[in-house]
C-alpha cells in the first residue's frame, strides 16, 4: 500500500493526522469565535456572582474530553454522555439549593421559569446562578469539541449557536456577543462549504456580503428578550429618571436622562419618608438585578426587628399604577386586590391600579435614635452577610483604598458611622447633574475616579459598592421622595420624585436608610422642570390640591420635625438620610454635610453641588450639540452603508438603476462625440423592453427603421443620424449632439407612469 493511500485511509478512519487536519480546517476558526462568545457570557455571570476559576476549569476538562473523546465514541454515544452530564448538572444544582427554597420547586414552577428565561429573565435572578453556570456551561463545550474533533465543523458552530441564542433570549448576551457569535457561525458554515480555493475565490464576495447581513440583523435584533433595549445604534431618545427606575428586576444604569412631572400618586400618611417600591441585592458592574421569586401576601408580613412605629398610609393612584410606594417596611395591604411579596419585603399590585383607586398599607417605621444604631451589633445573619455584600470580581481594588482612606480620615469605627462618612463624602464631593455620559466598565468605580457629576442612580450604586467593599452589608433601594406636600398628612407625588437610595443592615433594627444624592440641587432640578410644564401648558402636571393657585393649610408637624428616615432622615424630609455626625452622635440638620475630621458644615458649597440650570435641571436635552457618535454607533451605521452599497452592487441594482435613470439626466460632456454615443446607448434600453434589442451584426440604420416601422417615435431618426456621424463620420456638431440627448430624455420623461402626461 503507497503512503499517500495510507494517510487517506488514516483520515478516513479518524486517526492522528485525521484529528490533526480536522482541528487545523480553517472553520475551526468559526467554530472558536462562537464557543468564545457564549463562553464569554457565562463568565460575565461568574464575574457578578462568583465562581470564574471553577468554572473556566471545569469547561476547559468538557471541551478537552469531546475532542478526545471524538474518535473513541460514535456520535450517539456521545449525545447520550451531554445528556447524563446536563442531567447530572442540574441534579448537583438543585441539591445546593437550600431545602426551604427546594421546597418551593413544582413542575409548574420549573415550567414557568423555564418560560420567563426565554422571554428575557436574566440567569442573575436564579438562586445560586454561579451553580447554575457550573452545571450547565460544559455541556454545549463537550459537544463543541466532540464535533470539532470529528470536523464536523457546523454541527459544533451550531452547538455554540444555540446556547448563545439562549443566552441572548435572557437578555444576559449583549450585541457584540450575538454579533460575534454570528460572525463565527457564518464562518464555520462558510469555511465548511467553500473547501477549495476555486470555489472559495468565486464565492467571496457573495460569502462575504451574507456575513456582513448576518451581523447587521444580529445587531438590530438583540432586542428580542424584553424589548427595552434599541438596536445598535439607534437612539431611541432620552429615558425618563422614572421609567429608567422601573426596569421590574433588572436595573440598567444609564446616562443621560431627564425627569418626568407628570402626577403619580396622592398619598395620605402620618409621616414624611421616601416611598420605597422595590430593592436590588446584585450588582452587576453596569447595574443592577433582584434575585428570587414573588409570591402571593397573604396576611401580615414581619415588621423590623428593633423599635418600630405602626402607620397606615392611604395610596391614591392618579394614573395607572402596578407599583405599591409606602414608607419601609410595609407588613399588610386592604385594598387593590391581589399583592405579591418579593423576598426583600417588597411589594407590587397583581393587577394594576386604575387612576382614582386607592389602597392602604400598613408600615412598621424604624423608631431608633443614632446612638442605638452606632452601638448596633456587627454579627449579621450568613444569608444576609453573603447576598448583600456581593461585588463582581472585577471590580478595580481602588474602590475599596478609596473607601478606607475616606473611613481612615473620618476616624469612624460602626457600620453606621462609616456609611455616614461615605454618604457624607459623596454628598460633598460629586455635583448633581441629568446630563452625564454612560461610563464604561464598572460604574462606581468610574463615578469615584472619572467623573464629577451624576444623579440619583449613581451616588446610590457609587455608595453601596463602596460600603460592600467593607463588608457591609447593603442593598439598592428605589421609589419616590415625599413630593409636594399639599395638606397635614397628604403628598402629590410626581414621576420627577422618582428616586434612588441605599439602606444597610444593622442587627437587631433592620434595614437603615442613607442618601448620598446632594438634596439642593436635586430639588432645584425638579422644580425647574416643574416650572417649565406648567409654562408649557403641559396636562397631569397637579391636582386640584397642588395647583399654583391652590393654598393649602399646612400645620406643623412635630414629630416629623424631629423624626429621621430609618434613622434620623433631615428634618424637612427630602432626603431620608440617616447621615449623623460622627464625633458627637448628634443628627445633622437640613442639608448638612458631616466633614471627615468630625466638624459640621452648612449647607454643602454651591461649587460642589450648586442647582442645575437649563437642560440640566430639566434633562430634556439628550446632551451637547455637536457631540459625536460613539464610536458603537458609528460602527454599526457604516456596517450597514457598506451593506447597502456591496448589495446593491452585488444584484446589480446599480447598473439598472443607472440605465432606468441615466436618459432622465441632463448630463453633457464637453465631447460631443461622446454624448451622440452615449445618446443612443441610452435609446437601446428605452426601446429594448417595448420592442426588442438590437441583434448581433444588426446595423444602428436598420434597428432604428426596424423599430419605427413597430410603432417608435420620429425622434428615434434624430439620435440614429447623430450616432451615424459620431461614429463613422467623426464629424457631429454640438448641436446634433444636444438634439440627440434631449431627444432621448423626452422619450424617457414619456415612459414615467404621472410625468409623460403632462410632457406630450
Amino acid at each position: 500500500m503507497s503512503r499517500g493511500a495510507s494517510v487517506r485511509e488514516r483520515l478516513a478512519s479518524g486517526g492522528p493526522a485525521g484529528d490533526e487536519r480536522r482541528l487545523a480546517d480553517p472553520a475551526v476558526v468559526g467554530v472558536a469565535v462562537v464557543a468564545a462568545a457564549y463562553l464569554a457570557v457565562f463568565f460575565e455571570v461568574t464575574n457578578v456572582v462568583g465562581g470564574t476559576g471553577r468554572t473556566a476549569a471545569v469547561v476547559a476538562v468538557a471541551g478537552l474530553g469531546g475532542v478526545a473523546l471524538a474518535r473513541a465514541v460514535g456520535e450517539r454515544t456521545a449525545l447520550w454522555l451531554a445528556g447524563v452530564l446536563f442531567a447530572a448538572g442540574l441534579a448537583g444544582y438543585f441539591l445546593a439549593i437550600p431545602a426551604s427554597q427546594r421546597a418551593l420547586f413544582t413542575v409548574r414552577s420549573v415550567a414557568l421559569d423555564l418560560l420567563a428565561l426565554s422571554t428575557g429573565l436574566s440567569v442573575l435572578r436564579l438562586a445560586l446562578a454561579d451553580v447554575w453556570v457550573l452545571a450547565v456551561a460544559p455541556v454545549p463545550t463537550f459537544l463543541v469539541g466532540y464535533f470539532a474533533g470529528r470536523g464536523r465543523h457546523v454541527a459544533a458552530a451550531s452547538v455554540g449557536g444555540g446556547t448563545l441564542g439562549f443566552l441572548v433570549l435572557t437578555g444576559d448576551a449583549e450585541t457584540g456577543a450575538a454579533v460575534a457569535g454570528v460572525v463565527g457561525l457564518a464562518l464555520a458554515v462558510g469555511l465548511s462549504t467553500l473547501s477549495t480555493p476555486s470555489r472559495r475565490r468565486g464565492h467571496a464576495g457573495t460569502f462575504a456580503l451574507v456575513v456582513a447581513a448576518m451581523v447587521v440583523a444580529s445587531a438590530t435584533v438583540t432586542v428580542i428578550p424584553a424589548g427595552a433595549a434599541a438596536p445598535l445604534g439607534l437612539d431611541r431618545g432620552t429615558t425618563t429618571l422614572e421609567s429608567s427606575l422601573s426596569g421590574e428586576d433588572e436595573l440598567d444604569v444609564i446616562g443621560t436622562t431627564r425627569l418626568s412631572p407628570e402626577v403619580r400618586y396622592t398619598i395620605e400618611s402620618p409621616v414624611e419618608r421616601n416611598w420605597h417600591t422595590g430593592a436590588y441585592d446584585t450588582y452587576t458592574g453596569d447595574g443592577w438585578v433582584r434575585t428570587g421569586e414573588r409570591s402571593a401576601l397573604n396576611g401580615t408580613l414581619a415588621g423590623p426587628p428593633g423599635e418600630a412605629e405602626t402607620v397606615d398610609v392611604t395610596v391614591t393612584a392618579e394614573t395607572v399604577s402596578g407599583a405599591l410606594p409606602a414608607p419601609w417596611k410595609p407588613v399588610s395591604v386592604s385594598g387593590g386586590g391581589a399583592v405579591e411579596v418579593d423576598e426583600r419585603g417588597g411589594l407590587r399590585l397583581a393587577a394594576p391600579l386604575e387612576p382614582g383607586e386607592d389602597v392602604t398599607v400598613t408600615s412598621r417605621v424604624l423608631d431608633a435614635d443614632p446612638a442605638t444604631l452606632r452601638n448596633a451589633s456587627t454579627d449579621y445573619p450568613e444569608a444576609i452577610e453573603e447576598r448583600y455584600t456581593q461585588l463582581p470580581e472585577s471590580t478595580p481594588d481602588r474602590v475599596g483604598e478609596r473607601t478606607e482612606e475616606i473611613l481612615a480620615a473620618a476616624d469612624v469605627e460602626s457600620p453606621y458611622e462609616r456609611a455616614a462618612a461615605v454618604e457624607a463624602y459623596l454628598r460633598s464631593e460629586y455635583d448633581y447633574s441629568l446630563t452625564v455620559e454612560r461610563p464604561e466598565g464598572d460604574v462606581a468605580d468610574a463615578f469615584l475616579f472619572e467623573m464629577d457629576a451624576g444623579y440619583c442612580v449613581y451616588f446610590a450604586t457609587t455608595m453601596a459598592a463602596m460600603l460592600r467593599t467593607q463588608g457591609i452589608p447593603t442593598r439598592m433601594e428605589t421609589g419616590y421622595t415625599p413630593g409636594e406636600r399639599v395638606g397635614d398628612d397628604e403628598y402629590v407625588v410626581r414621576g420627577q420624585n422618582a428616586h434612588a437610595w441605599v439602606s444597610i443592615y444593622v442587627p437587631d433594627h433592620g434595614w437603615v436608610t442613607f442618601d448620598p444624592t446632594p438634596s439642593e440641587p436635586r430639588d432645584a432640578a425638579r422644580d425647574t422642570r416643574l416650572a417649565e410644564a406648567r409654562a408649557d401648558g403641559a396636562e397631569n402636571v397637579d391636582t386640584e390640591a397642588s395647583a399654583p393657585d391652590a393654598t393649602p393649610e399646612i400645620e406643623p408637624n412635630e414629630t416629623d420635625a424631629e423624626a429621621t428616615d430609618d434613622a434620623g432622615a433631615s428634618a424637612n424630609g427630602t432626603n431620608g438620610s440617616a447621615t449623623a455626625n460622627a464625633s458627637d452622635g448628634g443628627s445633622l440638620g437640613p442639608g448638612a454635610i458631616a466633614r471627615l475630621d468630625g466638624t459640621q458644615t452648612g449647607t454643602a458649597p454651591s461649587t460642589a453641588t450648586g442647582p442645575a440650570t437649563g437642560a440640566e435641571a430639566s434633562g430634556s436635552d439628550g446632551g451637547p450639540l455637536g457631540s459625536l457618535p460613539d464610536p458603537e454607533t458609528a460602527l454599526y451605521w457604516l456596517l450597514v452603508a457598506g451593506l447597502a452599497v456591496a448589495g446593491v452592487r452585488r444584484t446589480g441594482l446599480a447598473s439598472r438603476a443607472g440605465r432606468r435613470i441615466g436618459p432622465l439626466l441632463p448630463r453633457r460632456r464637453g465631447d460631443p462625440t461622446a454624448d451622440a454615443e452615449r445618446a443612443f446607448a441610452d435609446l437601446e434600453r428605452l426601446l429594448a423592453e417595448p420592442y426588442r434589442e438590437r441583434r448581433p451584426g444588426e446595423t444602428p440604420r436598420r434597428y432604428v427603421e426596424t423599430m419605427r416601422a413597430l410603432g417608435a417615435d420620429e425622434r428615434v431618426e434624430t439620435v440614429a443620424t447623430a450616432y451615424e456621424r459620431a461614429a463613422y463620420a467623426g464629424s457631429v456638431t454640438r448641436s446634433e449632439a444636444d438634439a440627440a440627448r434631449r431627444a432621448v430624455r423626452g422619450l424617457a420623461l414619456e415612459r414615467l407612469p404621472l410625468i409623460g402626461r403632462f410632457v406630450r
